[in-house]
């Protein structure tokens, strides 16, 4: 499968704002490799662009203009999709990544997406990932933690927080 670059992602979601049936305003959250490659160039490319809307109801448009989306640019079906929504917890609003009449798209903040990446925690790039959030969040330890924690996903908190610990160490050294 084709990665997706910057411009790729940014053009995809230009398009999907002009999707969107005329009168409507979506607010679409982006996280996940997108919201890295978007936000904070941590790499050139990502597989998909993880989002999603908190909007009831929205959500079928949403698929409906992607899916038109995926077709019109070839990309594939699921170039758009929610599968990061269950490492959400809560939503503290960071950047906004763009905005148009019918679609804006806003980013969590660094250190949500960071309790996501630490929730997660699957490889190397996830590493990478987190490595380069904590680089953007100013603080201490104890501070930076409680930004972090609240966002974690249940039952993956001590992973997290091992996680948490080896990177903070390794950036920044011990407390």
């Amino acid at each position: 499968m084709e990665r997706l670059t910057k411009p790729q992602i940014l053009r995809a979601l230009e398009a999907l704002a002009d999707a969107l049936p005329a009168g409507t305003r979506t607010e679409l959250w982006v996280v996940g490799g997108a919201a890295l490659v978007l936000l904070y160039e941590a790499r050139e490319t990502t597989r998909d662009v993880d989002a999603f809307t908190l909007e009831a109801g929205g959500s079928g448009e949403l698929r409906a203009a992607a899916g038109s989306v995926a077709a019109r640019l070839g990309l594939p079906e699921d170039w758009l999709n929610d599968g990061a929504k269950g490492y959400v917890r809560g939503l503290a609003p960071g950047e906004t990544v763009m905005s148009a009449p019918r679609l804006v798209v806003r980013s969590p903040a660094a250190y949500q997406l960071l309790a996501m990446k630490l929730s997660a925690w699957r490889d190397d790039l996830d590493v990478a990932d987190a490595r380069l959030l904590l680089s953007r969040i100013i603080g201490d330890r104890a501070s930076v933690w409680k930004q972090v924690e609240p966002h974690l996903m249940p039952g993956r908190e001590l992973k997290a927080q091992y996680a948490f610990e080896d990177l903070w160490e390794a950036d920044r050294g011990p407390a």
